[in-house]
């Protein structure tokens, strides 16, 4: 969430991203990229954020949720978390316990 703190290989990686900020330029490039110019070369500039959404595909326990907010807390960052399915400690025992009886 700060790219002055990132990494260049981290950078490297979110430069495939693609960028959506509502404040960017309007003009799109010809990679269908806001704000990447004519050309489509050009990046948008990197930005901190102060609020990031979350989102697990497949089950979302506790233990994420609550690790997300420790680190939202200590960065002074804002966290939303969801998943498709929001399991407790209990529901993901009896998840790993129906895989382990199933027969290859």
């Amino acid at each position: 969430m700060e790219s002055a703190s990132a990494s260049n290989h981290s950078l490297r990686e979110a430069n495939e991203y693609l960028f959506l900020d509502p404040r960017a330029s309007r003009n799109v490039g010809a990679h269908g990229a806001p704000g990447a110019g004519a050309g489509g070369t050009s990046r948008a500039r990197r930005m901190a954020y102060s609020e990031v959404p979350v989102f697990i595909a497949g089950g979302a326990g506790y233990v994420e949720y609550r690790n997300l907010e420790e680190w939202a807390g200590k960065a002074g960052n804002r966290a939303t978390f969801g998943g498709t399915e929001i399991i407790d400690p209990r529901e993901f025992v009896g998840l790993l316990q129906g895989l382990g009886k199933v027969k290859t």
